[in-house]
């Protein structure tokens, strides 16, 4: 079942499994049933929780006989249901309870990402299409979902800020970790110190680029002061910190692609302030460049943003190790960026 689903739904009865990487969409979905089946004045008596470290089935039997009161629904949420799992040995008299669920009851086992496809748990809501999986989003949904936040906060955003947003947060990389809550926590920081109604991009770069790229420069002074070790060090400390080597990777490319830029348009005879708008970047930025370019030959760029191309189709297209990939591209190329 769709979680979408839900929200269509004229009547929702029995038991369903909550699992999936997006909280923030499962604590939509729950407090949408919480107020679309219960009423405030009674939901005290129509309204349970449970912990699943906590709670026994026979507890949770008790739960489901009572009647709702002064309402037609009753709601019984059980959380950490992979925690359930581990402290009760559940049978086939469990499972046939389930399945004699009355109409009136809405039992929700809401369950953290440690759920098991393998197990008879699982299989029985996935037999009963009872399963409701909340994923992450994909690209063009990532980008309505920050679009709608912030205007649901009073900003507006341009869809390039959305997008620069989202490749600074690595939200939509694979095999990152981010979810919306923290997506919503770095949007909450930008609404709070932009000063206009339309979010800019130096909005962004002030909140999120300061904090979170420190790190990946460290990386990328190193690489491009040609010091592999110093390189390998700073990158295996981001690998520590669950920086997505995918994020690591495209800044990387970026920057590359900077001091290839700042080349190019200096043997055309731009002057520093010229290229620096053209190139769209702070007084730092370009600094750090222009600091940065001696150290590489325009030759040897080229060549490397080829090589850099080709990496990206290996994270993108194969389950190739990540860390592995870009620390052969650390001690493949570090060193040799002089001519």
């Amino acid at each position: 079942m769709n979680y979408r689903e839900i929200y269509k739904a004229k009547d929702l009865s029995k038991a369903f499994l909550f699992y999936g990487q997006e909280k923030l969409l499962m604590e939509n979905a729950l407090e949408y049933l919480i107020n679309f089946y219960t009423d405030k004045t009674s939901r005290s008596f129509n309204l349970i929780y449970f912990k699943g470290e906590e709670v026994k089935t026979d507890d949770l039997k008790a739960a489901c006989q009572t009647y709702p009161l002064m309402a037609d629904k009753k709601i019984i949420v059980l959380k950490d249901a992979g925690e359930f799992l581990k402290e009760n040995s559940l049978n086939d008299d469990f499972y046939k309870f389930l399945d004699g669920l009355a109409h009136f009851l809405i039992l929700i086992f809401y369950a953290k990402d440690d759920i098991l496809k393998t197990t008879k748990f699982f299989k029985y809501f996935q037999k009963n299409k009872r399963n409701i999986e909340f994923p992450k989003l994909n690209s063009l949904e990532g980008q309505k979902f920050v679009e709608s936040y912030f205007i649901k906060k009073g900003k507006k955003i341009r869809p390039s800020e959305i997008s620069y947003f989202l490749s600074l947060t690595g939200y939509d990389l694979k095999n990152s970790d981010l979810n919306l809550l923290d997506l919503k926590n770095e949007m909450d920081k930008i609404i709070a110190y932009a000063k206009d109604d339309f979010v800019k991009r130096e909005d962004i770069e002030n909140l999120l680029s300061e904090s979170k790229d420190s790190n990946i420069f460290n990386f990328l002074d190193a690489l491009y002061n040609r010091n592999p070790e110093k390189a390998l060090i700073e990158l295996n400390k981001l690998h520590e910190t669950n920086e997505p080597m995918q994020r690591v990777f495209i800044m990387f490319a970026r920057q590359v692609r900077l001091l290839l830029s700042y080349k190019e348009l200096r043997e055309k005879s731009y002057n520093p302030n010229d290229i620096m708008n053209k190139l769209d970047i702070k007084k730092f930025e370009f600094s750090k460049i222009r600091s940065y370019e001696k150290n590489f030959s325009k030759d040897f760029l080229i060549s490397f943003y080829y090589e850099l191309l080709k990496s990206d189709e290996i994270f993108k297209s194969t389950s190739f190790d990540d860390m592995v990939e870009m620390e052969s591209l650390v001690v493949k190329y570090s060193d040799r960026g002089k001519s």
